[in-house]
């Protein structure tokens, strides 16, 4: 089995900004009769920028497998790491309830375990994960290496400022076995009905919103079966997760991030991020997927996937024979 991505990756789903509108992209007629309308009410009276635009994203889209193995390669032969440690899963790095709360799972004692996690809204679940001290570390090397020269990519299509954790080393001895030996059990828990049998893949990025740079997201659905959301720094006013739809926000809630405490929720649910105020906000967030469920129908365009194989590494989370 070979791992890919579905095709609408490079024609669907694309996001600007400057209007908070997702679009799909085929031809240039396509788009201009599907969107053109809808862009001059919103105030955009030359399309061509907008083109261009949305051109340059699809091709960074297509060159995504090919530019991330050249960084991955180059990183690991050339970047320092300021914290080596960090970069091996050790069980300190772990909060004590978060290792409590996942043996009462695991063993039945679901009253017990139910003391350490907090429910914020349908099927949205809070618990620490990390100490303070462990995300301190982390951190400290997330901004050691932004300091460096090392090629970076950006985290995914709508935040600009972030890390892709795979290119700077961190799956295969920290998030792998993160994912495998406990956020895995925990998904299965929280969503029996989803009846994964595994998460064979996933990715893994941070997001760093900051005055004058990110502050906020729009509505949107992640691309995983399961996200986990990890807040490592929250020395910030303002910037808080908001679950919910744009035109139903009575019915929404929001989650205000606290250092060390992670939040769990299905990829499809409909979220935001509130506008920062001041202050730096950085996050840890992993998108869990399962080939057995999303070989089936691809969750950003709802249809079966149409799929083309990477040459390394997990894709979109998809498996082809090869």
């Amino acid at each position: 089995m070979n791992f890919a991505r579905c095709l609408c990756f490079l024609e669907s789903n694309v996001y600007l900004k400057s209007f908070g509108l997702h679009v799909a992209f085929k031809t240039e007629e396509q788009f201009y009769n599907c969107y053109g309308k809808t862009l001059s009410e919103m105030g955009c009276n030359d399309l061509r920028p907008v083109v261009d635009e949305i051109k340059a994203e699809l091709e960074r889209r297509r060159r995504i497998p090919l530019d991330s193995i050249e960084r991955a390669d180059y990183i690991k032969t050339n970047y320092k790491p300021l914290h080596q440690d960090i970069f091996e899963l050790q069980e300190n790095f772990l909060h004590p309830k978060f290792l409590k709360m996942l043996d009462y799972f695991k063993h039945g004692f679901i009253d017990k375990a139910a003391t350490l996690y907090k429910i914020h809204g349908v099927e949205v679940f809070s618990f620490p994960i990390f100490t303070v001290e462990f995300c301190a570390k982390f951190i400290a090397e997330i901004n050691h290496f932004n300091q460096t020269s090392m090629p970076k990519g950006r985290p995914n299509s709508m935040n600009n400022y972030g890390v892709l954790l795979d290119e700077l080393g961190f799956n295969e001895r920290l998030l792998t076995p993160l994912r495998t030996k406990y956020l895995e059990p925990l998904s299965q828990f929280f969503f029996p009905q989803e009846n994964i049998k595994n998460f064979d893949s996933h990715k893994a990025f941070t997001v760093d919103y900051e005055e004058n740079k990110d502050t906020d997201l729009d509505f949107h659905f992640d691309n995983a079966e399961t996200t986990v959301n990890i807040c490592l720094l929250a020395d910030c006013e303002g910037g808080e997760l908001f679950f919910g739809a744009p035109n139903d926000c009575d019915k929404g809630f929001g989650y205000i991030h606290e250092q060390g405490r992670g939040v769990i929720h299905r990829g499809s649910a409909l979220h935001c991020v509130l506008p920062l105020v001041t202050g730096r906000r950085v996050n840890l967030v992993m998108w869990m997927r399962s080939s057995s469920l999303r070989n089936l129908k691809c969750p950003m365009c709802g249809k079966i996937p149409d799929l083309e194989p990477v040459e390394r590494g997990w894709g979109e989370g998809f498996t082809i024979k090869g």
